[in-house]
């Protein structure tokens, strides 16, 4: 990891984040799987290190995840990697509804942005339309909105 911090685990510091959806997740139902992303950022000069700490998915209606997470490092003013991407399988439930899995977003700076790119399909049979009762929550952070907009089957 590009940021390894040598800052002692501070329990609770996934508050000092910021987390945020990247844009809105498009699919069509039945269609290739997209990518939902998330960044995170941090919103002290401070290095931030909450250690390893749960991040709990639910999919906006309409939407199942396959399970499949990556992420890397960003510079936040270029916005250029600052690490390789990294991925893992998380844990899914509710028949891909809901995905779990275990991460450390610790930055040295606040120079720094963490994107996740989460897989993501809109299921069989869903309704067009868009939906905006997905979320994200990040160990004890505030839980943030997740959005998603099944198209219709003529739209590309």
């Amino acid at each position: 990891m590009a940021t390894q911090t040598n800052v002692p685990v501070q329990s609770g510091a996934e508050k000092k984040l910021w987390i945020t959806q990247q844009g809105i997740v498009e699919d069509a139902a039945g269609g290739v799987p997209a990518h939902l992303t998330i960044a995170i950022l941090s919103t002290v000069p401070d290095p931030v290190n909450p250690g390893d700490v749960t991040f709990t998915l639910k999919a906006p209606t309409g939407f199942a995840f396959t399970g499949w997470i990556t992420w890397a490092y960003h510079d936040v003013n270029t916005m250029a990697a600052k690490s390789n991407p990294r991925s893992t399988q998380g844990s899914l439930g509710d028949d891909g509804r809901t995905l779990t899995f275990t991460h450390n977003p610790s930055f040295s700076t606040n120079q720094e942005a963490l994107g996740y790119g989460i897989q993501i399909t809109a299921v069989d049979g869903a309704a067009p339309g868009r939906y905006t009762d997905g979320q994200i929550q990040v160990g004890g952070a505030d839980p943030v909105k997740l959005k998603g907009r099944v198209l219709d089957p003529n739209e590309d």
